[in-house]
């Protein structure tokens, strides 16, 4: 008798450990990101045009060099892992590459463009848009070959678009 009471006193002790355990996990599963966003003044979910373009003058200003082996701020030294920086995407595999950029951005139109956004040719090559100069004419910010580091310089739309690349916008933008 008293081994049967010890058993089901085992299977009750059991059950209420694993029914703790799944209650902190839910728990934790729900509340921790807005606890983080909370407590350290964050938030995961979008960011302005300004701390972008704020982000982008860090690594022009810091002359960080182009790599796709190296990683600043866990970001590949590339130009879509200086875009996933720019746009504080994922650090996962130091960032997004260029065949997978439009999984968190949206194309959009010319006339539509502003500071912040991006010009992608996927698979091939990505960059910062910075502002208008003129209809055609544009500042950019980018990483974009071996030898270079990160720069502001100007850029033809009108190239970009006739070698296939096209305007978008970082899906959590804010403004």
């Amino acid at each position: 008798m008293c081994k049967i009471i010890y058993n089901n006193i085992k299977i009750i002790y059991y059950y209420i450990i694993k029914m703790n355990l799944l209650f902190i996990f839910l728990f934790l599963a729900t509340f921790s990101n807005a606890f983080a966003e909370d407590f350290f003044n964050v938030s995961a979910s979008s960011i302005t045009r300004d701390q972008i373009m704020s982000r982008a003058q860090v690594w022009v200003d810091q002359k960080v060099p182009y790599s796709q082996t190296q990683t600043k701020d866990g970001y590949r030294q590339d130009c879509s892992g200086y875009v996933s920086y720019c746009w504080a995407s994922s650090t996962s595999g130091g960032g997004h590459v260029t065949s997978n950029m439009q999984e968190i951005c949206t194309k959009i139109s010319k006339s539509d463009m502003k500071k912040g956004d991006a010009i992608l040719k996927p698979s091939t090559h990505v960059l910062l848009f910075g502002g208008w100069i003129d209809s055609d004419a544009f500042y950019e910010y980018a990483e974009h070959q071996p030898g270079d580091v990160c720069r502001k310089s100007t850029g033809s739309y009108n190239y970009f678009s006739s070698n296939g690349y096209f305007p978008c916008r970082y899906n959590l933008v804010s403004n």
